[in-house]
């Protein structure tokens, strides 16, 4: 079977979009229109097809979806969507094929990282792609807040696009740098606007304001037959009142219409909001932990130079400047070795193994490390490489534990 593999022309998108509908069902034919239609950051070269004897046959789009590294640094990243072939043409390696076409076009792009979702692990394993933890909660309210326990000077009301978006778009940076999250979305601020991204959940309900009219918390929620499922939500640090505030708004919409209360959602570890709402309403909290996201490291130098600032960051804040060191990371998969060397408070990256310490990582490893899901402490027992406590401490100060969240409306 002869198969060629290119990018589509602009009048061939009607046909992909068959192709995608053909692949996964009628179900997501509006996602698909609004992906190729309605997303400002979508582009031709994105999209890889497999033609065989004149036919588009298989899909794969490379979303541009460059992501915040604990609330700064922004690392350039490659989503990977709509992964499908037509019935008829599976069983041949088309869809390994585009993703090995797609690796290709992400490396050449200078993408650091790669981000996609998937039920079937393993068949992107292969590729270098590994596991990565979501945290999601549930909280069933058990007591309706009162009117009476909003916060005097905070209101919640609803979004008005033209008047409240700038203000927004300033919140949730600021909530994303306070809080030093990794793998939000660095958005453009014409990806609000897009309809794509807001039938996945960018489409935000609940506005919370002061008296003086400055915005200082939302929420993006979505109805649900058991009450509300939040896909997103912000906060201003310097105002925790705000939590509360969107907590009995959340809650009392939850049960509206006698529903069940039930409020669940994705969320950074151990964020302050679901805290809140359940302290509030007397709710358990509970939390579910999945891997169906998995992440790929593209570039490893690409990926540890775009860290490099907020490394040296690290070190000021911990006042770790008198630690020294080298760790040369090697990593399995794709294979690729860099050597990190601190010294005086600097941090200098390049492509070698000329460290004296090699920590040989497969792509999981790397992942949970430079995104402080696994603290360097216990690298001693994944690696079990022999490090001492000055190199453990060396790597604490790089990668420090943080909270990690990719939030519904961005994904591709």
């Amino acid at each position: 079977m002869a198969v060629t593999v290119r990018n589509p022309t602009a009048e061939e998108l009607p046909a992909v979009w068959e192709v995608l509908c053909g692949a996964f069902g009628e179900g997501p034919r509006e996602r698909f229109r609004r992906q190729i239609w309605e997303d400002s950051t979508f582009a031709l070269e994105q999209i890889r097809i497999a033609e065989v004897e004149g036919k588009i046959v298989s899909h794969v789009w490379v979303a541009e979806r460059p992501v915040f590294y604990r609330g700064h640094a922004v690392l350039p990243m490659g989503g990977i969507g709509g992964v499908g072939t037509l019935p008829e043409y599976r069983g041949h390696g088309l869809a390994t094929l585009l993703l090995q076409d797609a690796i290709a076009y992400m490396e050449g792009k200078g993408h650091a990282i790669s981000m996609l979702f998937t039920g079937i692990n393993p068949f992107y394993a292969r590729l270098g792609w590994a596991d990565f933890p979501e945290w999601r909660f549930r909280i069933k309210v058990r007591r309706v807040p009162t009117g009476d326990e909003m916060p005097p000077d905070y209101f919640v009301r609803p979004y008005e696009p033209d008047q409240d978006l700038p203000a927004l778009q300033a919140l949730y940076r600021q909530h994303i740098a306070a809080l030093q999250l990794s793998l939000p979305h660095a958005r453009p601020d014409t990806f609000w606007r897009d309809g794509h991204p807001q039938l996945l959940g960018l489409q935000p309900t609940h506005i919370v304001a002061t008296g003086a009219g400055d915005i200082v918390a939302y929420a993006c929620a979505v109805p649900t037959e058991h009450g509300l499922r939040l896909g997103e939500f912000a906060y201003a640090p310097t105002h925790p009142a705000a939590l509360t505030a969107l907590a009995v708004a959340l809650a009392r919409d939850a049960v509206a219409d006698g529903k069940e209360g039930v409020i669940s959602g994705v969320t950074p570890w151990l964020h302050p909001l679901p805290q809140t709402i359940a302290a509030l309403t007397d709710g358990t909290l509970g939390h579910e932990v999945t891997e169906h996201m998995m992440l790929r490291v593209v570039n490893l130098r690409r990926c540890l130079e775009a860290v490099q600032p907020t490394m040296e960051t690290s070190l000021r804040a911990m006042r770790a400047d008198g630690l020294q060191g080298a760790f040369c990371f090697c990593l399995s998969q794709p294979e690729q070795a860099v050597t990190v060397t601190v010294v005086g408070g600097k941090v200098t990256v390049r492509d070698d193994d000329s460290a004296a310490v090699t920590l040989t990582v497969t792509p999981h490893q790397f992942c949970l490390l430079l995104f402080g899901a696994a603290p360097a402490p216990f690298w001693r027992h994944l690696l079990r490489d022999r490090l001492t406590d000055e190199q453990v401490a060396l790597l604490s100060a790089l990668f420090p534990p943080h909270p990690t969240v990719y939030w519904s409306g961005d994904h591709f």
